[in-house]
């Protein structure tokens, strides 16, 4: 598959979103916002999502220029409106003020909507980790309703991610991030750009039957909860917290998703070196223990994206042909110079 480097990649996200009317700040916050995705090694999340941002301006889903209000709710939580702009733009100031309060008062909280598509949730719940805050973070609503909740054979639930992140004391943090359904819709359409089947058990067809065929789930299809009643219940919480404490089912816009973002300063019970101490030591007792057949290594969450950002910025990101020519075509609809994705990593 094609390869490009990250800033040749960056520079296509600013110039498209540029042309797109985006303020350069945001242009730019926004595409390093989806590289890092692609970094990251989710490309679900990555710049695969620049031609459907770009739909969404034409189609006045998202104001490529507007950007979030705060207001104080109480000494310690915060209510986080977006506008309808960027999503990443809205996700990067609640982390901001969470982080900010919770070092403050030991917790704090934002509630968050009229956000649009927030990009990879885990980036935000690591930029937090990054100030040295425990977060956890969930996006959740009625909105893209393609999952059946357990037992049930028609959708009643979005894909409701979680992400957390927790500092440790010498050793990286942890950054745990997935969708409460067993696919996450992004990672569907990469396996279709690639010509790839699904895991068993993650979806089913339009008739009702388990399939492994990324076109069957666009073809009328449906999404399966991860580890059945278990992440059933994960997602119906998540659309308790995401929607029902901030109204975002209320909205007349298609995307009925609120966040809930809480931050924890990690010294408020003990001193910061002494949580160190003992959240290092839940690593190294994680990661030491015998391997099961097939496995190498045993990995604590945050490190298999912290490699890949590691390798891929020295051999270069990997683009699919077929989302390649949708971001050539967007390009061309733009008016702008796509010849930099014809450069090397």
């Amino acid at each position: 598959m094609p390869q490009f480097s990250s800033s040749v990649l960056e520079q296509y996200g600013r110039d498209v979103f540029t042309a797109a009317g985006s303020p350069p700040d945001i242009a730019d916050a926004v595409a390093c916002s989806l590289v890092l995705a692609d970094l990251s090694g989710h490309p679900s999340h990555g710049v695969m999502r620049i031609p459907d941002y770009v739909t969404y301006i034409e189609e006045g889903l998202v104001d490529p220029q507007v950007r979030p209000t705060i207001k104080q709710v109480t000494p310690n939580a915060v209510f986080v409106d977006g506008h309808w702009g960027f999503g990443q733009i809205t996700a990067a100031d609640a982390v901001a003020e969470v982080v900010k309060l919770a070092k403050a008062s030991g917790i704090a909280m934002a509630g968050v909507m009229n956000c649009n598509h927030v990009g990879r949730v885990g980036e935000w719940a690591e930029l937090a980790a990054e100030s040295d805050v425990i977060a956890i973070m969930v996006v959740g609503g009625p909105s893209d309703i393609v999952t059946a909740p357990f037992g049930g054979a028609e959708t009643a639930l979005s894909t409701n991610p979680i992400a957390a992140g927790v500092p440790a004391g010498s050793r990286d943090p942890m950054i745990l991030d997935f969708a409460t359904s067993a696919q996450a819709v992004g990672k569907i359409r990469i396996a279709q750009a690639r010509g790839m089947q699904l895991p068993e058990n993650s979806i089913l067809d339009s008739e009702g039957n388990s399939t492994t065929d990324p076109d069957d789930f666009f073809d009328g299809g449906l999404l399966l909860p991860f580890g059945g009643h278990k992440g059933s219940a994960l997602s119906i919480l998540i659309d308790a917290l995401g929607s029902g404490m901030t109204g975002s089912e209320l909205t007349d816009r298609y995307n009925k998703l609120g966040v809930i973002l809480i931050g924890i300063d990690p010294a408020v019970f003990r001193p910061r070196d002494e949580y160190g101490a003992a959240v290092d030591g839940l690593f190294d007792r994680v990661t030491g223990v015998h391997t099961a057949p097939g496995f190498d290594e045993v990995l604590i969450p945050g490190e298999p994206e912290r490699r890949a950002r590691a390798e891929q910025r020295s051999s270069g990101i990997e683009v699919a042909p077929a989302t390649l020519q949708t971001l050539l075509d967007t390009a061309e609809k733009l008016g702008i110079d796509a010849g930099v994705l014809s450069d090397e990593p």
